[in-house]
């Protein structure tokens, strides 16, 4: 069964359902397990499935990604930094250390393992409806820092009060509480705008994490590489301090319901169209693209975009326009 939500802080931690070798290479996990893990999610918000990416593709993915961050560091590429480390007014949002890059988007790299998980979209398909739709990927890359992040959730718009977006994260190298592990706060999906700061601003209010923190606090907790960790887009949680000078890469890929229609899309160049549609019938998924040319095409220019509203509701977007940290997304 989930842990349930009146469990104490000292003692908690998220659902781990650990697969086994046969069944992470066959695709197909333990019906029990489906099950501990469905209702894991409802309860917490939140579900880690343990051993299920071979390793071997998450050091190799790792080892090309730390090139591409060093790349992006050095002013080759569109540097997006996120703006929620506690001190980002004074100090700045890269010295919280959150980069947000995009991941190779060449064929080789690709890996179906990874970018259509069979299980991480088995679960999502069972939780959103079937061919959930991808329409964000990107990665937080973790650099040295001791700033840590504000409470937040990902949506900062008036949205639907019930799961209808999903983030697919998976850590390129084990993580835990001295190398900066998320600050989840479990339980905490079906809140919403009421505890936000202010409509079109992600954090959320200091008088809303007191009363939180008496019922069921935050949690640190580790996570093994080859893991993928299954999140409620409305779940509150907090990037940590990395006083390490290992650089955590954990991508960060976000499932749609196909019938929310978020517009987002990812430009890819047109020779990928064969390799996206193979990744599409791997895990039952659709990845929603923008088609460009292939000459002068660099997935490190692509623009970072946070707008994770519907356009069957385009009004909740117009509404946050005055924020500045909204303007061009």
């Amino acid at each position: 069964m989930a842990v349930p939500s009146s469990v104490p802080a000292s003692v908690d931690s998220p659902k781990v359902v650990t697969l086994t070798d046969e069944e992470r290479d066959s695709g197909v996990m333990g019906d029990k397990k489906l099950y501990d893990a469905i209702e894991a999610f409802f309860t917490d918000g939140l579900v880690v499935i343990e051993n299920a990416i071979d390793v071997a593709i998450i050091d190799k993915l790792n080892k090309r990604m730390l090139e591409d961050t060093h790349k992006l560091l050095s002013g080759q590429g569109e540097v997006h930094f996120n703006h929620l480390n506690q001190n980002a007014a004074t100090k700045g949002s890269a010295a919280g250390g959150n980069l947000s890059q995009v991941p190779p988007l060449e064929k080789e790299w690709l890996f179906p393992e990874v970018y259509a998980n069979k299980h991480g979209a088995r679960i999502v398909s069972n939780i959103l409806g079937p061919q959930p739709e991808v329409h964000f990927i990107r990665s937080n890359t973790l650099l040295a820092t001791d700033e840590r992040q504000l409470v937040h959730a990902d949506l900062r718009f008036e949205h639907p009060e019930h799961p209808f977006a999903i983030a697919f994260n998976t850590c390129l190298i084990d993580v835990g509480p001295e190398n900066g592990t998320t600050e989840l706060w479990l339980g905490t999906q079906n809140t919403n705008l009421d505890d936000h700061r202010e409509l079109g601003e992600p954090m959320i209010a200091e008088e809303k994490l007191d009363a939180r923190r008496k019922i069921r606090g935050p949690c640190y907790p580790r996570i093994k590489k080859g893991s993928i960790v299954l999140r409620d887009l409305r779940l509150w949680h907090a990037g940590m301090p990395n006083p390490t000078q290992d650089v955590r890469i954990m991508l960060a890929i976000v499932y749609y319901a196909a019938w929310y229609k978020n517009g987002v899309t990812t430009p890819m160049p047109e020779s990928l169209k064969p390799t996206i549609e193979a990744l599409e019938d791997y895990g039952k998924i659709k990845i929603a693209t923008q088609w460009v040319p292939d000459e002068g095409y660099n997935y490190l220019n692509i623009k970072f975009s946070n707008n994770f509203s519907s356009t069957l509701t385009p009004w909740v977007w117009e509404r946050i326009q005055h924020v500045k940290t909204v303007k061009g997304y």
